[in-house]
């Protein structure tokens, strides 16, 4: 499959390669109020399954952390999760909006795990964002207008934060993250607010306003071209765009330096770190310039793909259907994927009404060949494939038609490949128990034992499969010397449950047996029983009898 020319693609933030986050800690901006809690209280609607959890819209840092890391363009209100893909729509009209001034404001985070805090900083839209498009870079101020230092300490389940809210008019979104301080992760809040135009102080003499930003977040490969849009009160003009086309392998903070120096170099506008009249481009984010009077409606960032000489491939075979659910009401969907390259892979399985079921991502490291400068050969456009067998789990099945959707992303390389599959969920036919002596209790799995055994001296870093105690664990992160069932860095993949225990670690959705019935976690939990804790779990029912 060869990937596809794009032009007048909008500049993508770079999502972090890892596994699906799932930490301990949770938490929403209650006031002024996010997208996510507008859902809960009723002010928000058709939002998905973040009504239930307005504390849970959770995704990667990145390496480096947002802006230039973290969630993908398009997917930054939901954290980059399928599962809240709702809070991604974006129209001027779409979401409930709080009414705010410019100046100080007081910003209330309300934590319902509270764990350790790196930091927080808040993001706000540019004068000039598009309101009728998923929220991307593009729109925001890179710089945090306020920053408050979390001290890697555990803040009260309440804390509030004092702000210098920039003049803006009418609608526009703050992005408060909070960076929980031991994990690879963070908590983005889209919070809509609504400008009052008589509190907007007046703005200072200044020939210069800001129309646009290089965001320096993607990487370019030879041949592609990096380019200005620029849209004045006419609609776009071709004669003032500038461009710079990478002759190499070049990093984003690198061609956003040499984009900043052609618009500097051409003359229409200015480019860098601005002090006073003096614009000085940087490796990294670079804003652009117009002078006032210029009639620059903005300037857009967009990247065109040249074609890839390599073919990048990945096939999605063998999916289950039709599956029988379980009689705890569990369906399993395997499938099978084959790359000819590592790849970054989200899977999603949505209902018949669009509405997801379940998610989650992996990481197929499966590298190109490095060409042989000495081979006076051409390089094949491809590599072997190699399948790997991947598994969606559905908690709470119900039986009906599901579409499986399998996003691939070349780790290396511009690429994206989607495909999808049918899958139906049927409920298995009720037979007469049978005593063959076997314990309907039975916690060991047998796929374990076609897996590597965990090892307490080796690393792990997001996705490896190991046996434990007779278990199929699979690790989400990177992590070392713990064992699996004392640490939420490896969730438990075999389909059993296991009785309650003080020392293990439960994350939301996990299911233990504790005097007699099976509980349902609420949010990650550590020593607290569901007989301490009613608001923790949830009771889900009699547990078999063995």
């Amino acid at each position: 499959m060869r990937m596809i020319k794009t032009q007048f693609a909008v500049v993508a933030g770079v999502a972090a390669m890892s596994l699906s986050v799932e930490s301990f800690a949770h938490g929403y901006l209650s006031q002024p109020k996010s997208r996510s809690y507008m859902c809960k209280l009723g002010e928000n609607t058709n939002c998905g399954a973040i009504q239930y959890e307005p504390h849970s819209v959770e995704g990667p840092d990145g390496s480096p952390r947002f802006p230039f890391g973290g969630p993908a363009d398009g997917t930054i209100a939901a954290a980059g999760s399928p599962a809240w893909s709702e809070l991604n729509a974006q129209t001027p009209t779409r979401w409930a909006k709080n009414d705010i001034a410019a100046g100080t404001n007081v910003f209330t985070w309300t934590f319902t795990a509270n764990h350790v805090a790196r930091d927080w900083r808040y993001f706000i839209t540019t004068p000039y964002w598009d309101q009728s498009q998923p929220l991307s870079r593009s729109a925001f101020e890179l710089t945090p207008f306020c920053e408050y230092d979390g001290g890697m300490v555990r803040p009260p389940m309440t804390i509030q934060h004092t702000c210098e809210v920039p003049s803006r008019e009418g609608y526009h979104v703050i992005l408060a993250v909070w960076d929980v301080g031991d994990t690879a992760s963070s908590f983005y809040n889209a919070v809509d607010v609504n400008f009052d135009s008589s509190d907007i102080p007046a703005i200072e003499d200044n020939p210069f306003v800001e129309v646009g930003t290089i965001s320096g977040a993607i990487a370019l490969n030879e041949g592609d071209v990096i380019y200005t849009r620029v849209m004045d009160t006419n609609g776009e003009n071709f004669s003032m765009s500038a461009s710079y086309t990478a002759t190499a392998a070049t990093s984003g903070a690198a061609a956003s330096l040499e984009l900043a120096r052609a618009i500097n170099s051409q003359g229409y506008f200015s480019a860098g770190e601005k002090t006073g009249a003096t614009f000085t481009p940087i490796a990294g984010a670079n804003k652009i310039y117009a002078l006032e009077n210029d009639d620059i409606q903005s300037i857009q960032v967009a990247i065109e793909f040249v074609d890839v000489e390599s073919e990048y491939q990945a096939i999605l075979s063998n999916v289950d259907s039709p599956i029988e659910i379980s009689s705890t009401g569990m369906a399993d969907v395997h499938f099978t994927l084959a790359t000819n390259a590592a790849m970054d892979v989200a899977a999603t399985l949505f209902d018949s009404s669009g509405a997801t079921v379940t998610s989650d991502t992996f990481i197929i490291d499966n590298a190109m060949p490095t060409d042989d400068p000495s081979s006076c050969e051409a390089p094949e456009p491809t590599v072997p494939m190699q399948p790997v067998s991947l598994k969606l789990h559905v908690h709470e099945a119900v039986a009906g038609d599901f579409t499986l959707v399998v996003v691939a992303t070349a780790i290396t390389g511009n690429a994206t490949i989607q495909s999808s599959a049918n899958v139906t969920l049927v409920t298995a036919a009720v037979e007469p128990p049978v005593d063959d002596g076997s314990s309907s209790c039975d916690t060991s799995d047998p796929m374990a034992s076609m897996q590597t055994a965990f090892n307490s001296s080796t690393v792990y870093t997001g996705g490896e499969l190991v046996s434990y105690s007779g278990l199929v664990y699979k690790a989400k992160w990177w992590t070392v010397d713990t064992a699996p069932d004392a640490t939420d860095a490896f969730e438990l993949v075999s389909d059993v449950r296991l009785e309650y225990s003080d020392s293990a670690i439960y994350v939301a959705g996990a299911e233990a047996v504790f005097q007699g019935n099976v509980y349902r976690a609420n949010w990650w939990t550590l020593g607290s029983s569901p007989l301490a804790s009613t608001e923790i779990w949830s009771l889900v029912g009699p547990a078999p009898s063995c």
